[in-house]
């Protein structure tokens, strides 16, 4: 049975739901009461070979975020980097020298342990349960079947970018890993995964044929719809056999 080992979702008050009073319009009746709503903040990501990038995120582990999106979208992929705070949420991200990248070979998974990977990486309490605000992403060991590491944010974008800053700050190489996301895998998610490292990918969600074709062309594994209580998943794209029967 997998383990989880690493959250990697500490925060402090700052990164706490608000409670909001609101008027509920509910089977004809109205009401008036309290929801909780995810805290959204803007972080501002300075390098020294780009203008400033502002992202919206959830206000906890802020510096794997900016570190994370300077590596996968800016450019900044298989370089040395480090990430500078300089405020609660703003950040100075520098690269140095091409590093060199060690290929892991893609693991193979049986397909009932995909399926408990699945529920203990969806199951486990996450911001999730009160908000219904908030995306998650993991990072499988196929070999131990643990989760490494797990994040959530409201963007699923985000999600990747944290993964690849915890990633690099790690030395985890993720071409020997399994990604798991809650989220669709459109063809602009799957290509931040390949960037990554990623060649073996598995949603609870829906593929799109552009990520389908992406994938192929990388010769990667995609996986969707894997949903441990309906005990099933859907594999889209695995030329290697990766899954196995």
């Amino acid at each position: 049975m997998p383990t989880e080992t690493i959250s990697g979702l500490q925060g402090g008050p700052a990164a706490a739901p608000r409670e909001e009073a609101i008027s509920r319009f509910r089977d004809g009746l109205w009401e008036q009461c309290g929801d909780i709503v995810s805290r959204e903040v803007p972080v501002l990501v300075h390098t020294d070979f780009a203008p400033p990038k502002r992202l919206w995120a959830w206000p906890c582990d802020l510096p794997d975020l900016a570190l994370g999106h300077v590596l996968l979208d800016m450019g900044g992929m298989g370089r040395a980097a480090s990430v500078e705070p300089l405020a609660e949420t703003e950040f100075r991200v520098r690269l140095g020298e091409q590093l060199s990248r060690t290929e892991l070979p893609v693991p193979s998974v049986p397909a009932q342990q995909l399926l408990d990977a699945m529920a203990l990486f969806m199951g486990s309490e996450g911001l999730w349960d009160d908000t219904g605000c908030f995306h998650r992403a993991g990072i499988l060991d196929a070999g131990s079947m643990r989760i490494l590491h797990r994040t959530e944010d409201i963007g699923r974008h985000n999600c990747l970018d944290r993964l690849a800053g915890w990633a690099s700050r790690n030395n985890v190489t993720c071409s020997g890993a399994v990604m798991l996301v809650s989220a669709r895998v459109t063809a602009s998610l799957c290509a931040k995964a390949l960037r990554a490292g990623f060649r073996f990918i598995v949603s609870r969600s829906a593929v799109t044929t552009a990520s389908v074709d992406m994938a192929r062309e990388h010769g990667a594994t995609l996986v969707g719809f894997a949903r441990d209580r309906e005990t099933r998943f859907s594999v889209f794209e695995d030329k290697a056999g990766r899954v196995l029967r």
